[in-house]
């Protein structure tokens, strides 16, 4: 099997996450049984992505570029390239780019998961988001 990063496949996440998300190795990428799944993400400086966990699948958090907070079951470690974090199912985490350039991280989920499940959740945190605030 042979999988890419393109760019073009990116997720954009709207405000308040805004960040991208690129799979490029997911089940919906192949016809193949994967046991794990990878992709980018990348957020702007002061961007972060919310609070939440995986019911199904735990998440390597591999980081690349960049610096960052970031919290894994109540825990917040700092991060630079060449870091990992690792939330089990069912652990809480979030990602908090703290520097002043682009935060790249290489994300692995086991079991695999599909750019549908990425998309669908991260719209779901965004909607959240909004009703909360809209009931203020």
């Amino acid at each position: 099997m042979f999988f890419e990063y393109d760019e073009n496949n990116g997720i954009q996440v709207p405000a308040p996450f805004n960040r991208v998300m690129t799979p490029f190795m997911t089940t919906d990428t192949t016809s193949h049984t994967l046991p794990f799944s990878v992709h980018m993400t990348e957020w702007e400086p002061g961007c972060q992505v919310d609070p939440h966990l995986h019911e199904n699948a735990m998440e390597a958090m591999y980081f690349l570029s960049g610096t960052a907070r970031a919290m894994v079951n109540d825990e917040w470690y700092d991060c630079r390239p060449h870091s990992m974090i690792v939330a089990d199912k069912m652990e809480p985490h979030c990602i908090i780019n703290t520097g002043s350039e682009k935060l790249r991280v290489l994300c692995i989920f086991s079991p695999a998961v599909s750019a549908e499940d990425l998309r669908s959740r991260a719209m779901e945190a965004v909607k959240k988001y909004e009703e909360e605030q809209s009931g203020k």
